[in-house]
């Protein structure tokens, strides 16, 4: 059985013709009707992610468990050190596991985003839903890993640097600003990539520039002595993410507002203009598949 045909087989009773809506209104009543298609889709997403597999949906668990340990142990024994945050020494592994673990999920969601639409050809000219679903599937199943990997972030941050204050409720809100950015990007990317086969390899390549462009292993203080380049860091939107994780989990600080303040606005300017550019081009991608 073709991959997705169980999806297909329990999606709502829609004609199979690729109608266009042009209201808002219109467009919010269809995502609506595909709530239901959009939890099998994810679920498709998260059970191919450990298919074949013995332990299963477990691994989302002792993945970042695993990760922490090996952090623990390299950076406590091999490579000792104690960087500070907001005046806070942090053992380098959880400092380390607390930025990796945000990055991840903008990481795996615009990996898994940029490919939604080309790996999904055998959605587009068999069942009508709005288009938009396929790059918020990714997103919302990088959410769901992401989960996990917080779950073990929060309790080994309590083990080792002690337990989060009340500031741990502004959490939540940096995550939006995260899934902002990761939809953004994912829609404007997966456009791409159904036109350009190229950006799906490109993208690797600019993640990974983007990683060592924000503070993910580095503290952005250690460019204090370095004013211009601490300026350009600053318009990384992900830098306000970062450190306003840190803030929270480590630093019992509140968020750093102005930074996270940015990054939300760059995403919801990203989401508009991937929503602009998606729907110009959804009726395109059927034949270009």
């Amino acid at each position: 059985m073709p991959e997705g045909s169980e999806v297909l087989a329990t999606a709502p009773d829609i004609p199979r013709t690729t109608r266009v809506r042009t209201t808002r209104a219109e467009r919010l009543r269809d995502l609506r009707a595909a709530r239901e298609l959009l939890r099998q889709l994810v679920g498709r997403d998260l059970r191919i992610q450990h298919r074949g597999t013995v332990l299963g949906n477990l691994w989302s668990l002792i993945t970042p468990v695993l990760t922490v340990a090996v952090y623990t142990f390299v950076f406590t024994v091999i490579m000792p050190s104690s960087p500070v945050h907001a005046g806070v020494d942090v053992p380098f592994a959880i400092y380390l596991f607390t930025g990796l673990t945000v990055w991840n999920l903008l990481q795996n969601a615009v990996l898994s985003g940029t490919g939604s639409v080309v790996g999904a050809g055998y959605l587009l000219s068999k069942v009508y839903f709005r288009r938009e679903i396929l790059p918020l599937t990714s997103v919302l199943s990088a959410l769901v890993t992401f989960c996990w990997e917080l779950g073990v972030a929060l309790v080994a941050v309590t083990v080792f640097v002690g337990l989060p204050d009340w500031r741990v409720v502004w959490l939540p809100l940096v995550v939006v600003v995260v899934v902002l950015l990761a939809f953004g990007l994912s829609l404007i990317l997966s456009t791409a990539a159904v036109f350009f086969r190229d950006v799906q390899h490109f993208i690797g390549i600019a993640l990974q520039i983007g990683f060592w462009g924000s503070p993910v292993i580095y503290s952005l203080a250690l460019l204090d002595n370095r004013p211009t380049l601490h300026r350009l860091m600053e318009f990384n939107p992900m830098t306000g993410v970062l450190d306003s994780v840190r803030n929270v989990l480590l630093a019992h600080e509140d968020p750093e507002w102005a930074l996270l303040g940015y990054g939300a606005a760059v995403g919801v300017v990203l989401v508009l203009v991937g929503l602009m550019v998606y729907r110009r081009n959804e009726r395109l991608f059927a034949e270009m598949i």
